[in-house]
């Protein structure tokens, strides 16, 4: 974790070291409650508590702290980015939604003066950063949209078991926008997201992951909380395991080699 990065950056009391650009330490506030509160809770299901930080930051500081695009949340090396404002592309999460889909839409997002926000939507996905912190160097998923169906199971869990009112708030859009049509999208498969990940672009990426927030819902569905460890332990093969594994698929020196390295 590169602590370095806070230098310019205001602190934000919390759970959690949080650090904020002048100017939003309200929204950092927010941000950083959701962000420890879903820390807690997974560190309660996954049985450890790596180093974490949480940065909510301007685009004028953004840069300097990450190389994702303004206003996708990421999360690397122990640190959580997440946006200080709303970026006006979030405005384009409603053209996923199909013309039928519009008035339930407006009915979750819309505001009084006929707009809608994604700020409240968007502030949830801290606990998908947060989940990332957690699998990073304790967990390798053999595929990209595994990891990510990890942090969206992450996130939805920590919904129904901790937050409960935001429900809605976080199924909502990515049920109406996973409608939107493949040949949409110039990229729609699996192998794509694969091969380029976030670099489909911004909005191609999140089509895939409101796909896999849909999917992480309906995973929860039937199988419960416990279902968040089980995912995270089914790839994980310790020392004598792997070592079994490489002496029966592979050669029986390199899993001797794999023990005494």
């Amino acid at each position: 974790m590169d602590t370095a990065l806070r230098a310019g950056l205001v602190e934000v009391p919390g759970g959690l070291p949080t650090f904020a650009s002048a100017g939003v330490e309200e929204r950092a506030r927010d941000v950083g409650r959701i962000a420890a509160d879903s820390y807690g809770y997974l560190a309660g299901l996954l049985g450890f508590r790596p180093d974490v930080q949480v940065f909510v930051v301007t685009e004028a500081d953004w840069s300097r702290v990450t190389e994702a695009l303004y206003g996708l949340p990421n999360a690397g090396n122990g640190t959580l980015v997440v946006a200080g404002d709303e970026p006006a592309w979030w405005a384009q999460f409603a053209d996923m939604v199909q013309p039928e889909d519009r008035a339930e839409f407006d009915e979750v997002y819309g505001t009084d003066d006929g707009s809608f926000r994604l700020g409240p939507f968007m502030d949830l996905i801290a606990v998908h950063e947060v989940a990332h912190v957690f699998h990073q160097g304790a967990q390798h998923f053999p595929r990209l949209w595994l990891q990510e169906l990890f942090a969206n199971l992450c996130l939805h869990a920590w919904v129904a078991d901790r937050s409960p009112t935001d429900h809605r708030m976080l199924t909502t859009l990515p049920r109406l926008g996973a409608r939107s049509p493949r040949d949409a999208w110039p990229h729609s498969s699996r192998e794509d997201f694969e091969t380029l990940y976030t670099s489909v672009g911004g909005l191609n990426y999140v089509w895939y992951q409101f796909r896999l927030q849909v999917e992480a819902a309906a995973l929860h569905d039937r199988a419960g909380t416990d279902v968040v460890r089980r995912l995270f332990d089914a790839f994980h093969l310790p020392d004598d395991a792997l070592a079994r594994r490489l002496g029966g698929e592979v050669d029986p020196g390199l899993a001797a080699f794999s023990l005494a390295f």
